[in-house]
């Protein structure tokens, strides 16, 4: 699993939490090398962090992770530029956000 923030991207503010969840092992050869895309969107809209998972384990962890944190998965796809985003998640209206330490 891998996860990174955009260049330029304002991040959650309980960022620290969301890459805590999505850390772990990166081996890109796990599940042939095959790159699972999860999109984590902003306040605004916008892709804010990025996470890879390269094989299904991964990816089914990193879904679980973002769910219990509180965030939501929209149910949708979506390419930005030379990623594509197998799914999308976003954050659930401020009041209802972690309040990070």
């Amino acid at each position: 699993m891998q996860s990174w923030l955009l260049d330029g991207a304002k991040p959650l503010h309980f960022d620290a939490a969301v890459a805590a969840a999505l850390g772990g092992r990166f081996d890109p050869l796990d599940g042939g090398g095959i790159a699972l895309n999860l999109a984590i969107l902003d306040e605004h809209g916008q892709v804010c962090r990025v996470a890879r998972a390269w094989d299904l384990n991964d990816y089914r962890r990193a879904t679980d992770a973002l769910l219990q944190l509180g965030l939501v998965n929209t149910g949708r796809t979506l390419r930005q530029g030379n990623l594509s985003f197998e799914d999308v998640f976003e954050a659930p209206a401020t009041d209802c956000w972690p309040q990070q330490a």
